[in-house]
């Protein structure tokens, strides 16, 4: 009698599969070590349905001034908190007041300053995560628009414009895109 074996495909298997279709639609390649943070900061904060409910700033601020452990603790949080929100959940920002690259400056500067903190392989890590935080947004968003749109056209715009999105640039290429009064005032002048 053989027995048939049932691979039953894991939690990590699952989100990292969802990562790789993302970045085929969005067009780019993560390496190991990014694709994996993604995929566990996916899994770690997905059962969290609190995620950002509380002041980021306050925490940020606060951070600063705890023991080193717990800094660099509050620090990974709040920029993972701040990937997570505005790559699948920016409307958030827009019931809080406030644009969505203002999570991205607090979430980028949150990684930079762990980047500071940490022993140099981990360092060089938190660097690229600041770095190129706006990229692993736009892939987040790649996720959530698998569903749903994520953002309303103004929304898409100040994204682009404060950030330079590309995916938020894509979103509004197939519409007329607005000039910047800057653009408009030097074309009269010519």
């Amino acid at each position: 009698m053989t027995q048939k074996l049932i691979l039953e495909e894991t939690e990590v298997a699952q989100w990292h599969s969802l990562v790789r279709q993302a970045e085929d639609v969005y067009g780019c390649q993560l390496d190991e070590a990014m694709e994996s943070y993604l995929v566990f900061t996916l899994m770690r904060f997905m059962k969290d349905q609190d995620l950002a409910t509380q002041a980021m700033a306050l925490d940020y601020l606060r951070a600063h001034g705890l023991p080193k452990s717990l800094r660099l603790e509050q620090l990974r949080d709040i920029g993972d908190q701040c990937l997570l929100l505005t790559g699948l959940y920016p409307k958030r920002a827009e019931k809080r007041l406030v644009r969505v690259s203002y999570y991205v400056s607090m979430g980028r500067s949150a990684y930079h300053h762990l980047s500071e903190g940490v022993q140099q392989a981990t360092a060089e890590l938190y660097q690229q995560l600041s770095e190129t935080f706006v990229m692993l947004m736009d892939l987040l968003q790649t996720i959530s628009q698998f569903n749903s749109p994520t953002l309303q056209p103004i929304q898409t715009f100040e994204l682009w414009s404060d950030t330079g999105s590309s995916k938020a640039f894509d979103e509004l290429s197939g519409n007329a895109l607005p000039l910047h009064e800057s653009l408009i005032n030097s074309k009269i002048r010519q």
